[in-house]
């Protein structure tokens, strides 16, 4: 057999940056594939069979938009055993991942390439899932991820049986036999940590039999050890296979809450359970970390900030942690601006704006640590634009807008930059939109709305362009449905009063849609409010009074619910002392004087509570004086 070449990489992963999630999936799963002990040493064709498949190298430099690659990424391609191909439509248009493909196959014919298709297929005309310098080749031969083809098990062990030169029938017998292996074990996870306790014990008993019965059990004791360890490690993978279902899940349109929910409970049993037997290691509680991450965000569209807060919390503990005891893991550096970015939501949600400021800014530091240490990384890009946008929202309700427009104008900076470098990555077109839209904010608010209209039809189209790509995609309809009333408060306030009420009434199509779609989801419903408000709010200026009240009376009802269900929410309570001003402003028009005070009475109540918790608010002591002077004026 000729002599191999020792190469650094077991393999090079070439993706578009579009599959980042999934890549992110087959790069994990294949460095963590277990290789049976019996298969290692003996030499293939591609080499001795190691003992792990890693490291495998997944290029994050996602910048240079043009056909040249980075000489990182030149020597890591050079210094690979083998080329991963995750085949899809946007590799398939993607001119680094061809270029890649291009060089290898150049440079190394007798490494193999393994294409790996995610979605599309080979010679589709509309769909074709290889890049042009793959599609020169014939009787190329694909693992397929998806569930119509061979499964994500299946493919990775096709994957695996490539890049170890073994028979594909070996890797797919043995991948068999462990998939009803882990089965097993997961049906009978808790009580086979019981009869592994149960048997240590017996151990210990027999040691006082002689000398050759106590050896005998020692064995059989290290045994069951090396058994319980095998039984944890399969018990972290299906945690944290729960949890990636779990965020798939919460991705999809129509699927509730309660599902996701209900998952990330089970996914923290197994963490619980673990932990409780004594397997508390960095992995774990990394794995836990970002579980609870999760539970924060699902807590928070269905409404209950006090669970929400306590999950943001114990993530940020334990990623506080772990990052001070290994301060060079970007993964647990960055996993933990992520978790400041939580609770600083919360905190605003509860109304502690300072509380608020103070976490995200401790965000802001780590994402700046981590961009001036990797440039490159487009990941670590996105998420220090992320943290600028959120510092700017505190600072726009703390009333400090030049500060916030500052914040504003470097989040869009980053993000401009990265929408240059790939187009196509539709999650940083809606993060440029989001930029657009608050900078749009900010001129609103200031009363500047040439400004304000200009942004927020800059950001108008992207919107556009994302809902009609994907209507499934409830997150980008909900997004289109904020910028259309937005846009509707700007004609309003302009006197473009017919437009004005299309807009308003476009964006209440689309609450009503998603809100009817998925009754728990808080968010939503709080959003279907909002839209009757703003109707109500051209109508009033119309001079249709029947509508407007009638269009003010749902909201209220809307928010009535809301607020009694989390009454820890502060925005949420203030949300319903604004509606009942506004009904009382219409019943007062109408000339009903005496439903009007109670409704200013009762927006009067809420609002002198929020003060005396919150008195940093300047916003709430403006509205408190605002129902007095009403009250006041009634009475005269």
């Amino acid at each position: 057999m000729a002599a191999t070449v020792t190469c650094k990489y077991c393999a090079f992963l070439s993706y578009s940056h579009r599959d980042a999630r999934m890549a992110n999936v087959v790069h994990t799963r294949l460095e963590g594939f277990r290789i049976d002990k019996d298969l290692v040493g003996p030499d293939t064709a591609t080499g001795p069979v190691p003992k792990q498949l890693r490291p495998i190298f997944r290029d994050r430099n996602d910048f240079d938009a043009g056909e040249e690659l980075a000489a990182q990424t030149v020597a890591a391609l050079d210094d690979a055993a083998a080329l991963i191909l995750l085949a899809s439509p946007h590799s398939a248009e993607s001119k680094p991942v061809d270029a890649e493909v291009r060089l290898f196959r150049e440079r190394h014919p007798d490494r193999p390439l393994i294409p790996l298709i995610l979605d599309g297929s080979p010679g589709d005309p509309v769909q074709e899932c290889f890049p042009p310098a793959l599609r020169e080749l014939d009787g190329v031969l694909a693992a397929d991820l998806r569930e119509t083809g061979d499964g994500l098990a299946l493919a990775l062990a096709k994957i695996v049986a490539r890049l170890l030169g073994l028979p594909p029938d070996e890797v797919f017998r043995r991948a068999e036999r462990e998939r009803r292996r882990r089965a097993r074990i997961r049906q009978a996870v808790m009580g086979a940590l019981i009869v592994l306790a149960v048997a240590a014990i017996g151990a210990a008993l027999y040691a006082r039999h002689q000398q050759q019965v106590a050896e005998a059990e020692q064995q059989k004791a290290e045994a069951l050890a090396a058994q319980q360890a095998a039984l944890l490690d399969e018990t972290l993978k299906t945690a944290t296979e729960i949890v990636d279902l779990a965020v798939a899940g919460a991705e999809k349109s129509g699927v509730q809450r309660s599902y996701t929910i209900a998952l990330l409970t089970k996914a923290e049993g197994f963490f619980d359970g673990m932990a409780k037997y004594g397997r508390s290691t960095p992995e774990l509680q990394y794995r836990k970390a970002w579980m609870l991450i999760q539970f924060a965000r699902n807590y928070a569209i269905v409404g209950d900030t006090g669970k929400e807060r306590a999950r943001a919390l114990e993530a940020q503990q334990l990623l506080a942690i772990l990052a001070k005891a290994t301060p060079d893991d970007a993964n647990y550096q960055g996993s933990l601006a992520l978790a400041d970015i939580e609770v600083g939501n919360v905190l605003v949600a509860q109304g502690n704006l300072t509380g608020a400021l103070a976490s995200y800014r401790d965000s802001l530091a780590i994402m700046e640590r981590l961009t001036k240490a990797d440039p490159g990384s487009t990941d670590w890009q996105r998420d220090l634009s992320i943290s600028y946008e959120k510092v700017g929202d505190v600072l726009v309700t703390q009333g400090s807008l030049f500060e916030a427009i500052v914040s504003y104008m470097r989040s869009g900076t980053i993000l401009e930059r990265l929408v240059q470098s790939d187009p196509g990555n539709t999650l940083w077109q809606l993060d440029l939109s989001v930029a657009y839209e608050e900078l749009g904010d900010v001129g609103a608010a200031e009363g500047f709305l040439p400004l304000a209209l200009f942004s927020y039809r800059e950001s108008l189209p992207i919107r556009e362009r994302l809902a009609k790509s994907d209507p499934s995609n409830a997150g980008w309809q909900r997004n289109l449905s904020v910028l259309y009333g937005k846009v509707g408060d700007v004609l309003k306030a302009q006197g473009n009063l017919t437009d004005a009420l299309q807009s308003s009434r476009d964006s209440l199509a689309i609450s009503e849609r998603l809100a009817k779609a998925d009754p728990s989801n808080a968010g939503w419903q709080r959003d279907l409010s909002i839209s009757y408000e703003r109707v109500g709010d051209v109508l009033l200026a119309q001079g249709n009074l029947p509508d407007a009240l009638e269009s003010y009376r749902d909201s209220l009802a809307i928010q009535e619910r809301l607020a009694k269900s989390d009454p820890g929410n502060a925005g949420w309570q203030r949300d319903v002392a604004v509606s009942h001003a506004k009904v009382a402003s219409v019943l007062l028009k109408s000339g009903q004087a005496a439903e009007a005070r109670q409704h200013l009475a009762a927006g009067r109540e809420i609002m002198a509570k929020l003060v005396a918790q919150f008195p940093d608010w300047s916003q709430w002591k403006e509205d408190l004086a605002w129902f007095d002077d009403q009250i006041a004026a009634l009475g005269r």
